[in-house]
């Protein structure tokens, strides 16, 4: 753990000496703070879009200027470019002094790093009517797969579900009507039938083949992945409600794992409460606290863009339950962080609860208007579509 960690840090280091070297005969500075103030404008002549931030830093204020920004209602971005300063970030600016034609001076941003983003949980979607995706029940069912796994000891995993199940619905007791309940074990496989199923894959990382469909394989890099059916029609008043959702478990490429205790023989462990306890997250419609390369741009629940995962170095990102990646033999996302039980507490609240317990029955309408996607979770970098699961630290080169 201790070399990739270096690595990370040498990969987030290096914009700083490429954006700083780049700049001819320009004084480089690094400016670490606060930032209290941002606001956009254009330019005199119309064309572009500037965005002048305070920094506070320790030995005071710094104004820097980075390209792009919204004013006026348009918003103007680079990509790839840094993500757009705001008020609360906690950043690292490279930046260099520099004039512009009428002598006006400037403290211009050639890169940023985020340290610390404002508060704010992200949950999944939009549909395409721009909706989030949410459960219109009071209670999500679920069933486990009785085949388990034969990762660990005897009925281990059913108990670490419960447990799991247990963290979710006492976090939000207080102030959430949505509570998760389980039905009895039976022998199930994953697909849009109405019924939630937590399935165990120990043989193949993959959905198997149909009459006429093939086996549907994941990424190799993805301990767990949760997959949702919801209504998609900007017509119906049911718009981004979720019908059905499945987690799988990788136990292929993964030793399922508890407290580091396996019968697996894969190199890297996947602590199955820190692995499930993330992917009930996904079940409930919360979606990673940053972005993935090839990830879409998205908001948070603040209405603050969603930084890129290489791009933050944030503890309230990195160290989150809903992280993107984790370690082998991670444990730390079997426990909800403040913006986790503020999800519940907004998405699903007590004052508005629907009155009902009950299953998603196929007869619903908008039932047959739905759109199958995988609820993000921890995503590989590099990957297309959207999958939860997590990231291998490996020894070796990649």
């Amino acid at each position: 753990m201790a070399w990739f960690r270096r690595v990370l840090v040498l990969t987030l280091a290096m914009p700083f000496v490429t954006s700083l070297t780049s700049v001819a005969a320009a004084a480089p500075r690094t400016i670490e703070g606060t930032v209290i103030t941002a606001a956009g404008r254009w330019t005199a002549d119309g064309s572009r879009i500037v965005t002048d931030a305070t920094v506070r830093t320790a030995t005071g204020d710094v104004v820097v200027s980075q390209l792009g920004g919204t004013a006026d209602g348009l918003t103007m971005r680079s990509f790839p470019g840094p993500e757009p300063l705001l008020a609360g970030m906690q950043v690292a600016v490279a930046a260099h002094d520099d004039t512009d034609l009428s002598l006006g001076k400037h403290v211009v941003v050639d890169h940023l790093r985020v340290l610390a983003m404002p508060e704010g949980f992200v949950r999944t979607g939009p549909t395409k009517a721009g909706n989030s995706l949410f459960w219109e029940s009071g209670c999500v069912f679920f069933v486990v797969d009785s085949d388990g796994t034969k990762e660990l000891p005897g009925d281990t995993e059913f108990a670490l579900v419960d447990q799991a199940v247990e963290t979710w619905n006492t976090a939000g007791a207080a102030c959430s009507y949505i509570t998760l309940k389980k039905g009895a074990v039976a022998s199930k496989e994953v697909g849009k039938d109405y019924t939630n199923v937590i399935k165990f894959r120990d043989a193949s990382w993959c959905r198997p083949a149909t009459k006429d469909d093939p086996a549907r394989c994941y990424s190799d890099a993805a301990a767990g992945i949760t997959t949702a059916v919801y209504v998609d029609d900007g017509g119906s008043s049911r718009d981004g409600a979720i019908v059905d959702a499945d987690v799988e478990i990788n136990g292929a490429d993964f030793a399922i794992s508890n407290q580091g205790v396996t019968l697996g023989t894969q190199p890297c462990k996947s602590d199955l409460l820190n692995t499930l306890t993330h992917e009930l997250g996904h079940l409930h419609g919360l979606e990673h606290p940053c972005r993935a390369a090839g990830d879409p741009a998205r908001v948070n629940d603040s209405g603050q863009p969603v930084p890129t995962c290489s791009q933050t170095t944030d503890p309230k990102i990195v160290d989150a339950t809903m992280y993107n990646f984790q370690d082998c033999g991670e444990t730390k996302k079997a426990t909800l962080e403040p913006d986790d039980i503020a999800f519940l507490c907004k998405t699903y609240p007590k004052a508005e609860d629907p009155g009902t317990c009950a299953a998603v029955e196929p007869s619903q309408p908008g039932c047959c208007s739905a759109s199958t996607e995988p609820l993000p979770a921890l995503a590989l970098a590099g990957m297309t579509g959207i999958l939860l699961g997590c990231r291998r630290r490996r020894r070796a080169a990649r």
